[in-house]
């Protein structure tokens, strides 16, 4: 598998992991979706709320190693 060497400093890490919490949060809200939602479009949010959090922890993990937990 091809990956990407990124190096960011502290200050950006914190603002994809704010970003990505986010958004997962976003996801995990949509119980109550309104009728403007798809139930393709909530399963497609639903599969991205999931690999979001894997990657999260995946990115998280990493993060600890360098500059300790956030």
């Amino acid at each position: 598998m091809d990956t990407l060497d990124i190096k960011l400093p502290y200050s950006d890490w914190v603002l994809v992991f704010d970003s990505i919490r986010h958004y997962i949060k976003y996801i995990d809200n949509l119980k109550n979706p309104s009728d403007e939602i798809s139930e393709d479009e909530l399963a497609d949010f639903y599969t991205d709320g999931e690999n979001l959090k894997n990657l999260e922890k995946q990115i998280s993990q990493t993060f600890e190693k360098q500059f300790g937990k956030y």
